[in-house]
């Protein structure tokens, strides 16, 4: 009646061994599919444990005694509790006397089990309700699992208990007590490995007696079951709202069987986990929601200060740009805002700083030596670990300077900000200045190009304006004339201002190349050059266009140079023979530059479709011939046409001419002195013989130009 089990089995054991003289009995209880004894208090545990015959294994339901050598096997509740008697076993025999001890026997046994069941369901009903009563109590989830991992594997008499939650498509343990290997603590499981993987893809309750010789869970985990000695195990799901989120789960180490009211309890204790489970969710999404809008909050009264300030900044910088300020009360009026070192560095000019004097420090021209190397238009690409934040100043697209600034006190966003407002201002400024510059360069343009190609009377009065415009016009002059030609595929299209300073800072880097003016009408530029000798200018000539072009990232650049040109009134036949030499140039089909004095046969081509002077074209190939006296000059123009009508042969020409052959070698020798022509290659030949022609035309047409 007070429910103390082995106390009834340890009284069952003297009353057997009362009844029957000269024998010892044991009692017996079937678990986990096998009959098994129970630690007796009479003997106590240093007592060998007892050798079972292995056909008693099949002794499950019948009440029949059975007699073994030396030993008898006496059902006292069919199936579950027995006694095993060794000794004087024929004595042992189905009379009153043990009929009256068996019925008595499982009286009390029954009873016993009616109070140890009664007691489980009372701490059922305690450990539920301490679990609840913590999940009410507690926000801490860790805190809740290890008390029912603790007080499930008390209710369920259990070794080891684990929870393991869902993370992903696997199962992880969270928490674990009573494990003796490290590596339980990390078991980590798919769908359908071991018996919690079963119960993740069943989202039923499941069970096995025996871990290690189970056939209903995979083989993926017996290492580890080998290692914590366990023999059977129990899970339930732990399930969510709208699926499984997890496994609770407990092993023991004896065979034993766990029964529908272990399953009951199990499944109990799975559900108020995952009550706590999500309850916990729920409270951290409420802490971060709570978090997040105080951080919203507080962001947002700091972007409102923000923008406040640097609504003021940008109120006071317009103020100082609309009085005519300069950069540098710009740059003074960002630094004093933020308390530290401004600076706007151009990418061709001056930096104007402020703080500090004014001067460059180290730490500043580091930080300006490593934005000079940074190209496109991104923020800060280089001073991701400095101290120094930069902005782009843009022009039209173009990036023309930096504006920087140290971080200080006022923090990285409030510094990046006001930068976004100097570099504003500045590129108005710049602007304004570009706008200026442009004025007086489309001036210049039409001034240029008046002189080049007006009438006589507009170029007049261009050479007039040219004193005004500050343009010098004296001495001799060359016409270059550069044309672009289209952007590559996949090219940006640079601006025309973005050009024309490209053009002006390449002829900065040529020495000896001194350019009076840069003149621009659509895709052509115009260059007033001073003279050099002749190999220098195509020279420098060719080298500028090879520059431009690998600049303007292959775009094709050809280049047309004039014949030296000794006044400013003759510029516009200058003009005429960069047009011709250009034309040449175009020829080649590639970057490339041709000056007019070298334009050849196909020059001369050219100057008739240009309407170019012939006199002009004489001069430049026929040279100091045309300047001898007239009887010198003919009877040496008289020889050259001879020696082509005679096939350039010596001897034919000598005898046509009635003169010893080394008078016409004389003779051809000296027309090459005069003329620099060399009368032994094709190419001049060919420009001596059409020359002759021009000249006889010339003769045959006085008034021509």
């Amino acid at each position: 009646m007070r429910g103390q089990y082995e106390m009834l089995l340890a009284a069952a054991e003297r009353a057997f061994e009362h009844l029957f003289a000269d024998v010892s009995a044991r009692v017996l209880v079937r678990t986990g599919g096998a009959w098994h004894e129970v630690p007796s208090l009479e003997h106590g545990p240093e007592e060998a444990r007892l050798a079972l015959p292995a056909e008693l294994s099949q002794q499950e339901q019948g009440s029949e005694i059975r007699h073994f050598d030396g030993a008898a096997f006496v059902p006292i509740v069919a199936g579950a509790v027995a006694v095993w008697v060794r000794g004087q076993v024929q004595l042992v025999r189905p009379d009153a006397r043990l009929h009256v001890l068996r019925q008595f026997l499982s009286m009390a046994v029954q009873m016993c089990e009616r109070q140890r069941l009664a007691a489980q369901n009372l701490d059922e009903v305690q450990v539920l309700q301490r679990v609840a009563t913590r999940i009410l109590k507690s926000h801490d989830l860790g805190e809740i699992l290890l008390l029912i991992t603790q007080e499930a594997k008390r209710l369920l008499s259990a070794d080891i208990c684990g929870v393991l939650l869902l993370e992903g498509d696997s199962l992880v343990m969270k928490r674990c007590a009573g494990n003796r290997s490290p590596q339980t603590a990390e078991l980590r499981m798919r769908p359908g490995q071991g018996l919690a993987g079963l119960v993740l893809a069943g989202r039923e309750p499941a069970s096995v007696e025996d871990y290690l010789h189970s056939e209903t869970i995979s083989r993926d985990f017996f290492h580890l079951a080998k290692a914590e000695m366990v023999r059977s195990a129990l899970a339930a799901p732990l399930t969510g709202h709208a699926a499984v989120i997890g496994v609770l789960e407990v092993w023991r180490r004896r065979p034993s069987v766990f029964t529908s009211m272990d399953t009951m309890r199990l499944v109990a204790l799975a559900n108020l986990t995952s009550i706590a489970i999500e309850n916990a969710e729920l409270l951290s999404q409420q802490r971060r929601v709570n978090e997040e809008l105080a951080r919203a909050n507080t962001a947002l009264s700091e972007r409102y200060d923000m923008e406040r300030s640097v609504s003021s900044l940008s109120h006071d910088l317009m103020q100082l740009l609309l009085e005519g300020n300069g950069l540098p009360a710009l740059v003074r009026a960002v630094s004093d805002f933020l308390g530290e070192q401004v600076a706007v560095a151009p990418d061709d000019g001056i930096v104007v700083t402020s703080r500090g004097g004014g001067t460059i420090d180290d730490e500043l021209a580091a930080t300006l030596s490593r934005l000079s190397q940074t190209c496109g238009t991104s923020s800060t690409p280089a001073l991701a670990a400095s101290p120094w934040r930069a902005q782009p100043v843009l022009v039209e697209g173009e990036r023309v300077a930096w504006a920087v600034a140290k971080v200080g006190g006022r923090g990285d966003s409030l510094t990046d900000l006001a930068l976004v407002q100097l570099g504003a201002l500045a590129a108005l400024h710049r602007l304004e200045q570009r706008a200026a510059s442009r004025a007086r360069a489309e001036t210049l343009d039409a001034l240029v190009w008046d002189l080049l190609r007006a009438d006589e009377a507009s170029r007049s009065a261009a050479i007039d304006r040219a004193g005004e415009l500050k343009l010098d016009l004296a001495g001799n002059l060359r016409v270059i004339l550069l044309e672009l030609g289209p952007p590559a595929p996949g090219t940006a299209e640079r601006s025309s201002t973005a050009i024309r300073q490209l053009i002006t800072g390449e002829i900065a880097s040529l020495q000896r190349l001194v350019v009076r003016c840069v003149a621009m009408r659509g895709s052509m530029f115009a260059l007033l050059a001073e003279d050099l000798s002749l190999d220098d200018t195509e020279r420098k000539v060719q080298r500028l266009t090879m520059r431009l072009a690998e600049a303007l990232g292959g775009r094709t650049v050809v280049a047309g140079a004039s014949s030296n040109c000794t006044s400013a009134r003759l510029l516009a036949v200058a003009h005429d023979e960069a047009v011709i030499a250009l034309d040449v140039a175009r020829q080649m089909g590639r970057s490339g530059a041709v000056v007019y004095d070298r334009a050849g046969v196909v020059g001369m081509l050219l100057s008739l479709r240009h309407d170019v002077g012939l006199r002009r074209f004489l001069e430049l190939n026929l040279g100091k011939l045309l300047a001898e006296d007239s009887k010198q000059r003919e009877t040496l123009l008289q020889t050259l046409r001879v020696f082509f009508d005679s096939n350039c042969s010596h001897e034919l020409a000598s005898h046509h001419l009635g003169v010893h052959r080394k008078t016409v070698a004389h003779r051809l020798a000296r027309i090459s002195e005069l003329t620099g022509l060399d009368l032994s290659t094709h190419d001049d030949r060919l420009v001596a013989d059409l020359s002759l022609y021009v000249y006889q035309l010339m003769l045959s047409r006085p008034s021509a130009d």
